[in-house]
Protein backbone atom coordinates (compact mmCIF):
# COMPACT_ATOMS: atom_id res chain seq x y z
CA UNK A 1 0.00 0.00 0.00
CA UNK A 2 2.50 2.43 0.95
CA UNK A 3 4.19 1.58 -2.48
CA UNK A 4 1.01 3.43 -4.40
CA UNK A 5 0.65 6.26 -2.22
CA UNK A 6 4.33 6.91 -3.11
CA UNK A 7 2.95 6.75 -6.37
CA UNK A 8 0.28 8.78 -6.03
CA UNK A 9 1.81 11.65 -3.99
CA UNK A 10 4.40 11.43 -7.41
CA UNK A 11 2.18 11.84 -9.95
CA UNK A 12 0.02 14.64 -8.07
CA UNK A 13 2.96 16.60 -7.01
CA UNK A 14 1.75 16.58 -3.20
CA UNK A 15 2.37 14.82 0.12
CA UNK A 16 0.88 10.97 1.16
CA UNK A 17 0.56 9.61 4.82
CA UNK A 18 -0.63 6.16 5.76
CA UNK A 19 -0.25 4.07 8.95
CA UNK A 20 3.32 4.54 9.47
CA UNK A 21 3.27 8.15 8.81
CA UNK A 22 5.05 7.93 5.04
CA UNK A 23 4.95 11.37 3.72
CA UNK A 24 6.59 11.81 0.01
CA UNK A 25 6.53 15.05 -1.82
CA UNK A 26 7.36 15.87 -5.65
CA UNK A 27 11.10 16.69 -5.20
CA UNK A 28 12.13 13.85 -3.43
CA UNK A 29 11.14 11.66 -5.62
CA UNK A 30 12.52 13.97 -8.73
CA UNK A 31 16.14 14.39 -6.85
CA UNK A 32 14.90 18.18 -7.09
CA UNK A 33 15.53 20.33 -4.42
CA UNK A 34 15.43 23.75 -5.35
CA UNK A 35 12.08 24.18 -6.55
CA UNK A 36 9.71 25.85 -4.66
CA UNK A 37 5.74 25.77 -4.89
CA UNK A 38 3.44 28.96 -4.83
CA UNK A 39 0.57 29.15 -2.70
CA UNK A 40 -2.65 30.00 -3.94
CA UNK A 41 -4.95 31.79 -1.36
CA UNK A 42 -8.41 30.36 -1.39
CA UNK A 43 -11.40 32.14 -0.36
CA UNK A 44 -11.92 30.72 2.83
CA UNK A 45 -8.70 31.36 3.75
CA UNK A 46 -8.16 34.73 2.34
CA UNK A 47 -11.65 35.20 5.02
CA UNK A 48 -9.08 33.92 7.73
CA UNK A 49 -7.19 36.42 7.40
CA UNK A 50 -7.88 39.49 5.58
CA UNK A 51 -4.27 41.02 5.56
CA UNK A 52 -2.23 38.75 3.59
CA UNK A 53 -3.24 37.48 -0.22
CA UNK A 54 -1.43 35.55 -1.99
CA UNK A 55 -1.20 36.01 -5.60
CA UNK A 56 0.66 34.41 -7.86
CA UNK A 57 3.52 36.16 -9.87
CA UNK A 58 4.64 34.99 -13.64
CA UNK A 59 7.94 36.21 -14.61
CA UNK A 60 7.18 37.45 -18.66
CA UNK A 61 10.01 39.26 -20.50
CA UNK A 62 8.12 42.63 -21.97
CA UNK A 63 9.26 44.21 -25.52
CA UNK A 64 10.53 47.16 -25.12
CA UNK A 65 10.65 49.61 -27.96
CA UNK A 66 14.97 49.16 -28.09
CA UNK A 67 13.99 45.43 -28.60
CA UNK A 68 11.19 45.21 -30.71
CA UNK A 69 12.46 44.91 -34.66
CA UNK A 70 12.07 48.10 -36.05
CA UNK A 71 10.57 48.39 -39.34
CA UNK A 72 12.32 50.67 -42.17
CA UNK A 73 11.14 51.15 -45.62
CA UNK A 74 13.40 52.12 -48.61
CA UNK A 75 11.34 54.31 -50.96
CA UNK A 76 12.12 55.31 -54.45
CA UNK A 77 12.07 58.82 -56.06
CA UNK A 78 12.51 60.55 -59.05
CA UNK A 79 15.99 62.43 -59.16
CA UNK A 80 16.00 65.04 -56.85
CA UNK A 81 15.77 69.00 -58.75
CA UNK A 82 17.71 71.78 -57.66
CA UNK A 83 15.52 74.84 -55.91
CA UNK A 84 16.06 78.13 -54.70
CA UNK A 85 18.93 80.18 -53.67
CA UNK A 86 21.32 79.12 -52.26
CA UNK A 87 20.25 75.77 -54.16
CA UNK A 88 18.81 72.84 -52.20
CA UNK A 89 17.64 69.36 -53.95
CA UNK A 90 14.26 68.56 -53.18
CA UNK A 91 12.77 65.65 -54.23
CA UNK A 92 9.19 66.18 -56.85
CA UNK A 93 7.57 62.96 -56.97
CA UNK A 94 7.96 59.67 -54.67
CA UNK A 95 7.68 56.19 -56.79
CA UNK A 96 5.09 53.39 -56.03
CA UNK A 97 7.77 50.96 -55.81
CA UNK A 98 9.41 50.64 -52.19
CA UNK A 99 11.59 47.75 -50.28
CA UNK A 100 11.98 46.95 -46.82
CA UNK A 101 15.52 47.77 -45.89
CA UNK A 102 16.22 43.73 -46.12
CA UNK A 103 14.73 43.23 -49.20
CA UNK A 104 16.67 46.53 -50.69
CA UNK A 105 19.64 45.16 -49.95
CA UNK A 106 18.63 41.46 -51.44
CA UNK A 107 18.22 43.44 -54.38
CA UNK A 108 21.40 45.31 -54.65
CA UNK A 109 23.35 42.59 -53.98
CA UNK A 110 21.38 40.47 -56.89
CA UNK A 111 21.82 43.86 -59.51
CA UNK A 112 25.23 43.56 -58.66
CA UNK A 113 25.16 46.93 -58.16
CA UNK A 114 28.98 49.06 -58.24
CA UNK A 115 28.41 50.75 -55.26
CA UNK A 116 26.67 47.80 -53.29
CA UNK A 117 28.81 48.50 -50.22
CA UNK A 118 28.23 52.12 -49.94
CA UNK A 119 25.14 51.53 -50.27
CA UNK A 120 24.70 48.93 -48.00
CA UNK A 121 26.53 51.14 -45.32
CA UNK A 122 24.66 54.33 -46.27
CA UNK A 123 20.68 52.29 -46.26
CA UNK A 124 21.47 50.88 -42.64
CA UNK A 125 22.45 54.10 -41.02
CA UNK A 126 19.81 56.11 -42.90
CA UNK A 127 17.50 53.45 -41.76
CA UNK A 128 18.95 53.37 -37.90
CA UNK A 129 18.97 57.40 -37.67
CA UNK A 130 15.79 58.31 -39.52
CA UNK A 131 13.88 55.17 -39.74
CA UNK A 132 13.41 55.19 -44.03
CA UNK A 133 15.47 55.93 -46.52
CA UNK A 134 14.79 57.64 -49.90
CA UNK A 135 16.83 56.27 -52.87
CA UNK A 136 16.83 56.70 -56.51
CA UNK A 137 18.01 55.04 -60.02
CA UNK A 138 20.83 57.19 -61.88
CA UNK A 139 23.75 58.58 -62.06
CA UNK A 140 26.73 57.50 -59.27
CA UNK A 141 29.80 59.05 -57.82
CA UNK A 142 31.68 58.54 -60.34
CA UNK A 143 29.27 58.68 -62.77
CA UNK A 144 31.41 57.05 -65.43
CA UNK A 145 30.50 53.75 -63.73
CA UNK A 146 26.91 54.03 -64.90
CA UNK A 147 23.33 54.12 -63.46
CA UNK A 148 22.73 52.53 -59.93
CA UNK A 149 20.43 53.34 -57.13
CA UNK A 150 21.72 56.63 -55.34
CA UNK A 151 21.65 57.76 -51.51
CA UNK A 152 22.54 60.76 -50.78
CA UNK A 153 22.79 62.42 -47.09
CA UNK A 154 20.80 65.52 -47.72
CA UNK A 155 17.81 63.96 -49.11
CA UNK A 156 17.98 61.61 -45.91
CA UNK A 157 18.32 63.91 -43.34
CA UNK A 158 15.22 62.98 -40.99
CA UNK A 159 12.87 65.00 -43.72
CA UNK A 160 9.39 62.79 -44.24
CA UNK A 161 8.85 63.68 -47.59
CA UNK A 162 5.99 61.57 -47.76
CA UNK A 163 4.34 63.91 -46.32
CA UNK A 164 5.85 66.94 -48.00
CA UNK A 165 2.39 69.02 -49.76
CA UNK A 166 4.96 69.96 -52.50
CA UNK A 167 5.82 66.04 -53.49
CA UNK A 168 3.72 63.93 -55.77
CA UNK A 169 2.96 60.26 -53.71
CA UNK A 170 0.89 57.91 -54.46
CA UNK A 171 -2.25 57.61 -52.03
CA UNK A 172 -1.00 53.89 -51.77
CA UNK A 173 1.98 55.38 -49.84
CA UNK A 174 0.12 58.63 -48.80
CA UNK A 175 -0.14 57.71 -44.46
CA UNK A 176 -4.09 57.66 -43.34
CA UNK A 177 -5.14 60.04 -41.26
CA UNK A 178 -8.43 58.99 -39.09
CA UNK A 179 -11.03 61.87 -38.72
CA UNK A 180 -13.22 61.90 -35.64
CA UNK A 181 -17.03 62.97 -36.63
Amino acid sequence: MSHTLAKIAALSGGTAAAGGGIAVGSSALSGTSGSKQEKVATSSEKQEDSNIEVIPVTKQEEATPDSAKKVCNVYTAEEPTSKGQPKVRVFTKIKEEFWSKGDFLKKIKEDRAWNEGDLKTQVEKGCQDHGSVYVWWGYGNPQSKGKTWVYASDMNNGKDWLNDESVSVPAALKPKVATVQ
